[in-house]
């Protein structure tokens, strides 16, 4: 450090003695006639003035008025003569730079000729003269040796490159305790656990624990928190990278950061090793445009290396995690490396009411807070939408209770230390609901909605009450719908309104009249529309988006049609990500053409239906529309109450051994959404 601020002062006297121009300090522009003279500000008054002149005034002067000047003195240095003062009759020396001998020559010829007296002063060389230029080669090789000691004691100077990045290190502990819903993947892992809490616990049987596991689930899953809560449980030391991190575009920095993180796990053992989204990095290799990437497949080749069963990795657990294992290098994915694959998926009802309670522990709830309710209306909602949602019922109950004191100060004349202590402060259940609205389908607008017209208020109300007839009368009459838990028209991002139709639980597969009826129910936003408005307009957009991609997937992936079992993928996967370029089947001409006709015939079907079931409830339908234009807002069991009491009431049914599912845009055995959702996404963006 002492060197630093050595070289660093050497170097700023460097600087300022070449910059530094003796004996012309506070210098003033004198205009004389067609010279311009430079006149130094004597501190002194008995001191000469100083002036700057040219060679040829000096010159001419001498020449033709020698008896202006008094005397020339000529400054020598190693160089030779390179400047001439000259002193006047009046006291002022004059300084003139020389261009060589032969101009002090001339000067000289001149003042002998006027009789003026010439002397010649001898400079002395100064420090600077002699030794200036081995200062400056001094201080570049000093400051180029501490510039590589200063890198060596780090590392280096490639190291600033090659060093992982460090971010700030989480000194909270995390347990079992604290990950909730995801109770079948830590039975899994209490085995890993164990032997970090007791590496030799297999060895007497002859046995060894997994090296490597691989956590696979969707984002907000809660990957990265179980990986913690193993290091926790055990007491292990917790080493955690992304996979971006050893990606660079230097060659060989990948590898290096890969060899330091290992060897830094090894330092203390026990140990968890934890690398993030490992997909970037650990790409199927030699595949995608171009053939790959191979700075990132020798940073994959490293990884792969430093699991190999030969290095000292005991009492080491390497995990992973992903949600995108497809891609994914057959060598890192096999036994011996990351062998060990668990599944974090959506948490189900039990699983979400225990996520609930484990965000609500340091809530402040009112009374008659049920979760379970809460739990059943957010199917599909993943850890990080549930955390998000219990956040945002406390932002939505602050909102709410500052609204409440405004009001009773402006209503009641109070103060607002009165009225605060009149608003109780929790978070109650209605709060719960809206910020399951608002994780869901974003913040309402409120002042759109005042600002709306009634034309376009009836429009989007007739739209929203069609989607909710259809999926109700699905469900009464056992058609494969679910029953319908909200409806309103309160705009929301995008959406001027939207219909919510819950499950009655959680679904792992859908029937044909499960997606049927989810097509119909699609349908029945423009059917309503043309039935009782005799109008169309863009909002349907999305609900046709919707049924035909149900309608297609029915065709050419569950077998649901005509055609009868055929499989057809959508094309190959994507060469960016790490497969080939084509290697889905090739579909031909005709039988396009024959799936195209099932994919309509089936959604037309499913139209005419809608068509006949509305026409048939005209009378009924009309008696909601007007309840629904002034609540703005109507819940399921309000709704259930309205439809019972007109002549179109279903009679109630027994309840059902499997319900139907949420939607089927997802797969055939997963919940991929967590509500039926029907004209939110392209009614709002169009109709606004």
């Amino acid at each position: 450090m002492k060197l630093k601020y050595l070289l660093l002062a050497l170097i700023a006297v460097v600087f300022c003695l070449s910059i530094a121009q003796p004996n012309f300090v506070g210098t003033v522009m004198q205009q004389t006639g067609n010279t311009t003279q430079t006149a130094s500000s004597p501190t002194n008054p008995r001191e000469p003035v100083v002036v700057k002149i040219s060679y040829g005034d000096l010159q001419k002067g001498l020449s033709q008025n020698p008896k202006a000047y008094q005397s020339l003195t000529l400054v020598k240095d190693a160089s030779g003569v390179q400047t001439a003062s000259v002193t006047m009759t009046d006291g002022t020396v004059a300084k003139v730079e020389l261009a060589g001998d032969a101009s002090t020559q001339a000067l000289v010829d001149a003042a002998v000729k006027g009789d003026v007296k010439v002397d010649v002063q001898k400079r002395e060389p100064t420090f600077w003269d002699n030794y200036g230029g081995l200062v400056i080669w001094v201080a570049i090789i000093g400051f180029f040796f501490w510039w590589m000691r200063r890198g060596a004691m780090q590392g280096g100077a490639i190291s600033q490159v090659t060093r992982i990045p460090q971010g700030t290190k989480s000194t909270k502990v995390i347990t079992f305790a604290d990950v909730a819903g995801a109770e079948e993947a830590k039975q899994r892992l209490m085995k890993i656990v164990r032997y970090l809490e007791n590496p030799g616990r297999l060895k007497r049987l002859g046995g060894k624990p997994p090296s490597g596991v691989l956590l696979i689930g969707d984002p907000g899953n809660g990957k990265t928190l179980l990986a913690r809560a193993v290091a926790g449980e055990a007491g292990a030391e917790f080493h955690e990278i992304s996979g971006s991190a050893f990606v660079e575009m230097f060659v060989g920095v990948g590898a290096k950061r890969v060899r330091e993180f290992f060897q830094k796990g090894r330092e203390k053992r026990p140990a968890v090793i934890f690398i993030d989204e490992i997909d970037a990095v650990g790409r199927q290799r030699g595949t995608g445009v171009g053939g790959g990437n191979d700075e990132r497949e020798q940073t994959l080749n490293e990884i792969l290396v430093q699991m190999d069963g030969f290095n000292d990795n005991e009492g080491i657990i390497f995990m992973a995690a992903t949600n995108r294992p497809d891609i994914l290098d057959p060598a890192l994915t096999r036994p011996g490396r990351f062998g060990l694959h668990i599944l974090v998926d959506s948490p189900d009802k039990a699983a979400r009411a225990d996520i609930l309670k484990v965000h609500a522990r340091n809530k402040k709830f009112g009374e008659a807070i049920d979760l379970q309710v809460i739990a059943a209306n957010t199917p599909g909602f993943s850890g990080a939408q549930l955390a998000e949602l219990m956040n945002e019922a406390a932002e939505v109950a602050d909102t709410r209770i500052d609204e409440e004191i405004q009001r009773l100060v402006r209503e009641q004349k109070l103060s607002v230390a009165e009225a605060t202590k009149r608003v109780p402060e929790h978070i109650t259940m209605k709060d719960l609901d809206e910020a399951a609205d608002v994780v869901q389908m974003g913040p309402p607008k409120k002042d759109r909605a005042k600002r709306m017209s009634r034309t376009d208020m009836l429009n989007t109300a007739v739209h929203e009450l069609g989607h909710a007839w259809v999926t109700q009368d699905n469900f009464a009459r056992d058609l494969g719908g679910n029953a319908c838990s909200k409806i309103t028209i309160v705009p929301r991002a995008r959406a001027l309104g939207y219909t919510m139709a819950m499950p009655e639980g959680d679904v792992y597969g859908y029937t044909e009249a499960n997606l049927r009826a989810r097509i119909r129910m699609a349908m029945g936003g423009r059917v309503a529309q043309v039935v009782f408005l005799n109008t169309v307009d863009t909002g349907a957009s999305n609900d046709f988006k919707q049924a035909w991609s149900i309608a297609h997937r029915m065709v050419v992936e569950f077998g649901m049609s005509k055609l009868g079992p055929i499989s057809i993928g959508e094309g190959g996967g994507n060469p960016f990500l790490g497969r080939q370029m084509a290697n889905g089947h090739q579909v031909g001409p005709m039988l396009a053409d024959k799936i195209d006709a099932e994919c309509q015939r089936i959604v037309t079907e499913c139209y005419d239906e809608v068509v006949t079931m509305l026409k048939r409830d005209e009378s009924c339908f009309r008696t909601i529309i007007d309840v629904l234009m002034e609540k703005e807002t109507i819940l399921g069991p309000e709704f259930v109450e309205l439809r019972n009491k007109t002549l179109c009431a279903v009679p109630q049914k027994a309840p059902a051994d499997a319900p139907a599912g949420p939607a089927a845009t997802g797969s055939a055995d997963t919940v991929s959404k967590p509500a039926d959702q029907a004209g939110e996404g392209a009614k709002g963006t169009d109709a606004s």
